[in-house]
Order: structure tokens, then C-alpha cells, then sequence
């Protein structure tokens, strides 16, 4: 997907996000829900007369008591998540290139420089956070499961950002090729580690100037999903 030029990679972020259940689409930042099908897109069955498709996606809400502040610690099944910090900035600064997607600059192409920075409204958000494993045994985890979204007056939660982040501190090396952003927690044991995503102004609504990060997880006694979204001041 990284490979694809910047318009078509928000073409697939949006249809993929109108499909999972961490997502909303694009027509969701204007109010509304769902993706229309181009009039001019026929399925096999159809005759050339029939109307457009419309695919409905009911809209998702946010339960007031999961929005937390960044001075608070997430805890989902015995994995606490706690921001240290982080920026909201164009800048790329003197990170680690070497640990950017490495499609990075093609997606981008004519929103970034050489130096990685970013402009014509496309910026990061590098959020520092600490994972520490509070049970016995072993864990897994994935540092950069953090998901942007913005939530309406109705909490009616809309997702923005570039999923699954385009930059990471540190790659874990220690598994396969594409479990770079994954990292094994010792009982009792703590990770700290810098993920970037980047988002686009356009996206956010023009009266808030808040943006939140949502960590979600499965409580493995009672099966439920759990999340949890860190209300971020840009």
C-alpha cells in the first residue's frame, strides 16, 4: 500500500477504515456514514440501470468513561500504556531514518522533503509511551496498536491518521521481518519507545483542537473489548 503515490494511499486508508472496526470513512469527517459506490461501478449482476450502491456503516460511539488524559496509565489485560510525550510537528528533527516505512518518501511525494519534513497541511504526531507487562508470564505486544481518532459532541468517534504509524524509534529484531514494531515484555518487565504517524489538517475539525489515541485490547477473562483513548491537545 506504501508503494502507491499519497492519493492513492488515503484512497485505500479510507476504504479499508470503512471496513474494520476501528474506522469510519471519509464522508464520516463531513457528518456522515458509509461509502458510496462510483455511479459508474457495475457488479456482475447488474443491468446498467440499477441505482448506485450505497455500503452503511453504522456510526461508533465512545464511552465517555474510556477518554482519558495523558496523565493517566491505560491498563488492558495486565499491559499498562503510559504517554511520556509527545509533538505535534512538521519537523522531522534528528530521528532515526533508518526506521521510517520505507515507502515513506514515495506515499508523500511533493508533501516531504529530503530531510523528511513534511508541508501542504500534512504533519506527525510522535507519541512516546511506555509499556510495561504487570502479570507473570511472557508477553507479546505491538507498539504501534495506537489508533488516531477525532470524537464528536455525540462522541461519535471518526479515525484519522496513517494506521499502524510510518515510524518507530527502535526495531525489534528479535522475529520475523514484519514484527519490527512488536517487542517481548519479561514479567514485570517495561518498554519505552517513540512511534510517528502522520496526519492531515483536513481531516481534523475545524473547532477542536484535540485528537485522541486509542489503545485497544481483548480482556482475556471476559473476552470483551477494551479501549482506551488518551486525549491528545495538538
Amino acid at each position: 500500500m506504501r508503494n502507491r503515490k499519497i492519493i492513492g494511499l488515503l484512497t485505500v486508508l479510507f476504504t479499508v477504515s470503512a471496513l474494520s472496526a476501528c474506522s469510519s470513512t471519509s464522508d464520516q469527517l463531513d457528518g456522515k456514514s458509509g461509502i458510496v459506490k462510483d455511479e459508474n461501478s457495475k457488479g456482475e449482476s447488474d443491468t446498467g440501470t440499477s441505482d448506485p450502491i450505497i455500503y452503511e456503516q453504522e456510526p461508533e460511539y465512545v464511552d465517555e468513561n474510556d477518554i482519558i488524559s495523558t496523565d493517566d496509565t491505560a491498563s488492558i489485560d495486565g499491559i499498562s500504556y503510559k504517554i511520556d510525550s509527545y509533538e505535534h510537528t512538521t519537523e522531522f528533527g534528528n530521528r532515526n531514518k533508518d526506521t521510517v516505512a520505507e515507502s515513506l518518501k514515495d506515499s508523500y511525494e511533493g508533501n516531504i522533503d529530503e530531510n523528511y519534513n513534511l508541508s501542504n497541511g500534512y504533519s506527525y504526531i510522535f507519541v512516546t509511551m511506555t509499556y510495561t507487562n504487570n502479570t507473570d508470564e511472557q508477553v507479546e505486544i505491538s507498539r504501534n496498536a495506537g489508533t488516531f481518532y477525532i470524537i464528536n459532541d455525540d462522541l461519535e468517534r471518526l479515525q484519522v491518521g496513517d494506521p499502524g504509524g510510518i515510524y518507530i524509534d527502535n526495531y525489534w529484531t528479535k522475529g520475523k521481518e514484519n514484527e519490527i514494531y512488536h517487542y517481548v515484555l519479561g514479567a514485570g518487565e517495561s518498554v519505552t519507545s517513540e512511534v510517528g504517524y502522520i496526519i492531515q489538517d483536513e481531516w481534523m475539525s475545524e473547532d477542536s483542537k484535540y485528537i485522541y489515541y486509542c489503545i485497544e485490547g481483548i480482556d482475556s477473562k471476559t473476552n470483551d473489548t477494551v479501549q482506551k483513548y488518551f486525549k491528545l491537545e495538538l
